[in-house]
């Protein structure tokens, strides 16, 4: 990496970590823990992780997403891993 593109990750760290928190936090006030199946699709992918589908699937293709299958040509999503992953992803900020 970069001289410049590590100053810019750098500067960018603390906010990241900021909203990255803000989105844990507010999720966990709306009882997100009990509001979510055990498997989920996309969608509610996209709301657990607070990434978009769009990411999700790109992610997805590139195997960089644990706990997700295909099931009748649907991608489905083991709720428990991705929260999981998303605090690990987290605390490596």
């Amino acid at each position: 990496m970069s001289s410049i593109a590590q100053a810019l990750l750098d500067e960018l760290r603390p906010e990241l970590v900021s909203l990255i928190e803000s989105a844990v936090e507010s999720a966990l006030k709306k009882g997100s823990g009990d509001r979510y199946p055990e498997k989920v699709n996309v969608h509610l992918a996209a709301e657990v992780t607070g990434l978009t589908k769009n990411t999700l699937y790109q992610m997805h293709s590139r195997g960089q997403v644990p706990g997700a299958c295909k099931v009748g040509g649907k991608l489905v999503f083991d709720t428990a891993t991705l929260r999981e992953w998303v605090n690990k992803r987290m605390n490596r900020l």
